[in-house]
């Protein structure tokens, strides 16, 4: 029976039967590799961490606003400045030349080579006509007179012409040319082609006798006697020297390669593979005990100066800032921007005034020196004063309210470390 398997216990996967020995190996490992990686991956978790805090901090309060601001200044530029100015550089001058120049120009050409196409048709119509009709009357109806009264005639009598004269040559080469030629080939060419058939023949037989009993006989014999015998003791040989050099390769090299890969190089791998597995799942499992441990220790520093620093601040607003500063706003920033407000409003009266009787002086003067306007003229009108601007105090009692998402809207799901605030805050009056 296997270690690291009791007695009686189901019987193990294929894979825990090959590996069923590496079972107190890797209990004795993996506590020490689990320890030894929790005690250097926990900083690191913690710097990462902490690392990530202070990005999303950075992006919420610094990414995001400059991309919010810059995406609308870019938006702005783009749609009020550069779109305008391209378009202009770029787009409306092919534009103007497609529909002020090209679009007339080429309805122009269209006219006008429609209208010169219309005439260039209907002369190539008359021209074709007259030299249809100059074609039939001198060409084709001579030609035809030409062939039907002249031509078919002396054609008829050259065709009878060469029939007798094709008839008198065929009777002359029958007689003067095919009869002799025959004659040659039946008395004289054929006897003679079938005795040189016969002396080929007799030579062929001859050379191939010699040939049998001269060439294939002896290397017959040769190859018998003497290569087969000397073919057969060199494969044996070869055989023979095959079989020791495998003996000697079988016995020398690979049982000792396989002695040492069987006792020595696979056990070793396999205390390394369990090794490699317990340091890679110690790394895993002290990654995520470095995180709790890490979320632990930033929600107790968190806790601590949201005690030590957030909460003495937001009572200080809410109970000394907040209250002194609405008695500011409401008994003097008030009463001192309405009095301001009058002071200002009376100082402009004043000046309308004044300017009101300069003008009508330099009316007066104008009227002594150059005279007066025409009777029954209309009287200008007064100059109106400028509007007011409309200075109501805003609703909510003054305060500024804040937008959908700020973690300090009332409507605002409440965060991770604290609970949800109201609208007070210690950074805003």
């Amino acid at each position: 029976m296997k270690a690291g398997r009791p007695a009686g216990g189901p019987a193990p996967a294929a894979g825990e039967a090959e590996f069923a020995f590496e079972g107190y190996l890797a209990r004795a490992v993996r506590m020490p590799v689990r320890i030894v990686t929790l005690l250097l991956v926990l900083p690191v978790r913690m710097a990462w961490d902490a690392l990530t805090v202070c990005g999303r901090a950075l992006r919420r309060t610094l990414w995001v606003p400059f991309a919010r601001v810059t995406g609308r200044a870019a938006g702005r530029l783009w749609h009020r400045v550069l779109a305008p100015v391209l378009f202009a550089l770029f787009v409306w001058p092919w534009v103007a030349l497609w529909r002020y120049v090209l679009v007339p120009a080429g309805r122009g050409l269209g006219w006008l080579g429609k209208t010169t196409g219309a005439g260039v048709a209907w002369v190539a119509r008359s021209l074709w006509t007259g030299a249809a009709w100059l074609g039939r009357s001198l060409v084709l109806v001579p030609l035809g007179l030409l062939y039907r009264y002249v031509l078919t005639p002396v054609g008829h009598g050259l065709a009878a012409a060469a029939r007798a004269l094709g008839a008198g040559l065929a009777w002359l080469g029958g007689n003067l040319v095919v009869v002799p030629l025959g004659l040659l080939y039946r008395y004289v060419l054929t006897p003679v082609g079938h005795g040189v058939l016969a002396v080929m023949l007799a030579l062929g037989a001859g050379l191939g006798w010699l040939w049998r009993w001269v060439v294939m006989a002896p290397c017959g014999l040769l190859y018998r006697y003497v290569l087969t015998p000397v073919g057969r003791g060199l494969v044996a040989v070869v055989l023979g020297t095959g079989a020791g050099l495998g003996w000697l390769w079988r016995n020398l090299v690979v049982a000792p390669c396989r002695f040492v890969h069987r006792r020595l190089l696979k056990p070793t791998g396999r205390g390394v593979a369990v090794v490699a597995r317990e340091v890679a799942d110690a790394f895993v499992h002290a990654w995520r005990v470095a995180g709790r441990v890490s979320r632990a220790v930033f929600r107790f520093l968190g806790r601590v100066l949201r005690f030590l620093f957030a909460d003495p601040a937001v009572w200080m607003w809410r109970n000394v800032v907040r209250p002194v500063g609405r008695g500011l706003r409401d008994g003097v920033w008030r009463p001192a921007a309405h009095a301001v407000r009058e002071a200002g409003r009376s100082v402009r009266a004043a000046l309308a005034a004044a300017r009101a009787s300069v003008r009508e002086t330099r009316a007066e003067l104008r009227r002594a020196l150059f005279g007066g306007p025409p009777a029954g003229s209309p009287a200008p009108e007064p100059a109106a004063e400028p509007p007011v601007p409309d200075r109501r105090a805003l609703s909510g009692g003054g305060r500024v309210p804040w937008v959908a998402g700020s973690p300090h809207n009332s409507t605002t799901t409440p965060g991770t470390f604290g609970s949800k605030r109201d609208d007070a805050d210690f950074r805003t009056l």
